[in-house]
Formats: structure tokens, C-alpha cells, sequence
């Protein structure tokens, strides 16, 4: 394979087993690599090493010793093409996640996941895509304070057609299957999800998605 055309990765986590665990994981993928150097030890290495190696994907840490991955993230988004984001954790899902997701994190991963959990994880995001499952997501809304009814207050700026795209694309379901299924082309869906993006303030898939579970789109 061409190695212009691998997906490139930087590597955030504080301990150094983790790190070279993860590289071998994504480096049997012939269409993964992670860039020389293009290891952090801590959130406060992210910017600078971003900057410098500028990776499509950043497998990130939550915990570390001086910044976080939730600071981390945070401050790659207000870049001005920021990398598509990671979250790693050590349990399937806690409160520093749903925070990741929120602060614009693509994907989230526990730490135990199979191998070709993370390597799958890699090229969805790099495609502009987010994987997570709707357990996960389901499990993300049971840990958020409950209300006696879901708030559909966020949709109300949404088009109908809009909200047939959401309730579709928060199952995880790429472009092509919801171009599929609502008969239309894969550039007026493209066109839909920016805007709904924009209107739920969101800045990716799986943020929206988030939105449509905790507002009963999806159930």
C-alpha cells in the first residue's frame, strides 16, 4: 500500500506498555501507521505533537497525570482541521465519556476492546464516520439525571426530513444506508447532516446521535 494513502495515528497515554501495545494493534493493519515519534505521554503534549505531525485519527487517553484527555480534546477542537478523536477508557462507559463525546470526540473504546475493535475504530473515524453502539449510547443517557419525559426541545429547529436522517444515522448507519433506505443520494444526505449538525450545535455523528437518544428520537 502506498504510504501517503495509511491512515496516520498518534498514540496518548501515560503509560508506556499502553503505547506500545496500541502501535503493534494498528501497525498489523497494512493501512494504519503510527507516525515516527507520534507518541504522547500526556495531555499536554497533544497540541504541539498534532501540530507537528498532524495524524487523521488521535487514540486518546482520558486519565493522565497532568492533563487530561478531556482538556486534550477540548483544546484540539478549536483547531482549525482538527484530527478525528478516540476516546479510550478503562471501562465500557463513564462520566469522563460522555464528557469526550461532548467535548467532540468521534468514537470511544474501552481499553479491553478485541484489536480489530481499535483497528475498525481507526478507519470508521478516518472516514468521517463515528462508531459506538446504541447500547453505549443508551448507556451514556441511563448515567445523565432522568426526566419525567424526554425534552424534544433541540429538534424543533430540524426539518422532517432531517429528523428521519437523525433517527437513522443514530444507529450507526453510514451515509449509504441511510441514502438507502430514505431513497435519496448520498451528497443530499451529506447536505442534510451538515445541517442538522449546525442546528443541534454539534460536531460530529455521534454527538448527534447522543442528542437523538436523550431526546426520544431513538429508543
Amino acid at each position: 500500500m502506498d504510504a501517503d494513502s495509511r491512515i496516520t495515528v498518534l498514540i496518548v497515554d501515560n503509560d508506556a506498555w499502553v503505547r506500545r501495545g496500541m502501535k503493534d494493534i494498528l501497525e498489523a493493519a497494512p493501512d494504519i501507521v503510527v507516525v515516527a515519534e507520534a507518541e504522547a505521554e500526556d495531555g499536554d503534549q497533544v497540541a504541539a505533537k498534532v501540530t507537528r505531525f498532524r495524524p487523521h485519527v488521535v487514540l486518546m487517553d482520558l486519565k493522565m497525570a497532568r492533563v487530561g484527555g478531556l482538556e486534550a480534546t477540548r483544546e484540539l477542537m478549536t483547531m482549525s482541521n482538527p484530527p478525528k478523536v478516540i476516546a479510550m477508557t478503562a471501562f465500557d462507559v463513564d462520566d469522563m465519556v460522555v464528557q469526550a463525546v461532548e467535548a467532540g470526540a468521534h468514537s470511544f473504546l474501552s481499553k479491553d476492546a478485541a484489536p480489530q475493535a481499535f483497528q475498525q475504530a481507526v478507519r470508521v473515524v478516518a472516514s468521517d464516520h463515528s462508531l459506538f453502539s446504541c447500547d453505549s449510547l443508551r448507556a451514556i443517557v441511563a448515567s445523565s439525571p432522568r426526566r419525567q419525559a424526554p425534552d424534544q426541545t433541540p429538534l424543533a429547529s430540524l426539518t422532517d426530513r432531517e429528523r428521519e436522517v437523525l433517527t437513522i444515522l443514530a444507529t450507526g448507519a453510514a451515509n449509504s444506508v441511510i441514502a438507502e433506505r430514505l431513497y435519496l443520494g448520498e451528497t443530499t444526505v451529506k447536505t442534510h447532516i451538515s445541517s442538522l449538525f449546525a442546528k443541534l450545535g454539534v460536531p460530529n455523528r455521534v454527538s448527534a446521535s447522543l442528542i437523538a437518544f436523550r431526546c426520544g428520537l431513538v429508543t
